[in-house]
């Protein structure tokens, strides 16, 4: 959507007082809010549509994280998350920041821990592989010293000590401090494969629930929507991957 509806403005100014009132400085809940603006401009969807109710949207993006914005002396987790057009680059960039990522959680976030006492440069890598095979993988994987640290869908993530392959260049300083942004969705191009999966996947489901209710007086129309539903969402996570495969980038 061009243009910044009455409604959409409500919902950010919401959002906005949402994360401040959670602690979150300003400067980073500015630059969350102007890439959600940015990202909602792609989708042609209401904020309402795309992230939710404004209370549980902000509970999303603050969840579990300790501590206040900056370098200190305590551990400190911090979560973000990235499209498969930016995840490899950002992964590595704050990989040399020091920052580990334990895990992917279940909103499909990296959770990224650093201690100041012990903390080193991380590098990263991103292999497709299909379920059956990530044992595999990461048995090929580990006598390089490369270690699973995260998974979802076909993307499998590894990280190692960086020292492993720039020895002690990989030595770690002193530490940034810790990024307001959170969010990090490069290719806005590619986003239309994303978005059409999702909505092939719904049209699917709708068409589904509709044959079951109303039986086969609509049964020849919704067999037509949901093979264009199928082939529409089969295109689309299929460009997506292909593009995972082809490690594109923005």
């Amino acid at each position: 959507m061009t243009d910044r509806s009455d409604t959409d403005i409500e919902y950010f100014a919401e959002l906005t007082a949402a994360l401040r009132s959670h602690g979150r400085p300003r400067e980073e809940v500015s630059a969350t809010v102007d890439d959600l603006w940015g990202y909602l401009a792609e989708t042609g969807t209401s904020a309402q549509e795309e992230f939710g109710p404004v209370d549980v949207f902000a509970e999303r993006l603050t969840a579990a994280e300790d501590g206040p914005a900056g370098q200190g002396t305590e551990p400190r987790t911090w979560k973000w998350i990235a499209d498969i057009y930016a995840d490899r680059r950002q992964l590595n960039h704050f990989g040399d920041q020091g920052w580990e990522i334990e895990r992917i959680d279940r909103l499909g976030r990296f959770v990224a821990r650093r201690d100041p006492a012990t903390a080193m440069r991380w590098e990263y890598r991103r292999e497709v592989v299909n379920a059956a095979d990530r044992t595999a993988k990461a048995a090929e994987l580990a006598p390089e010293g490369w270690e699973l640290c995260g998974h979802c869908l076909y993307l499998m993530y590894f990280k190692r000590p960086k020292a492993a392959s720039a020895g002690p260049a990989a030595d770690l300083a002193e530490l940034p401090e810790v990024p307001h942004q959170k969010i990090f969705l490069r290719n806005r191009a590619q986003r239309g494969k994303l978005l059409l999966a999702l909505l092939s996947a719904v049209v699917s489901g709708t068409v589904v629930s509709l044959a079951v209710q109303h039986g086969a007086s609509v049964t020849p129309i919704l067999i037509a929507a949901l093979l264009a539903g199928v082939v529409g969402g089969g295109t689309a996570w299929y460009g997506v991957k292909r593009d995972a495969v082809g490690q594109v980038e923005d």
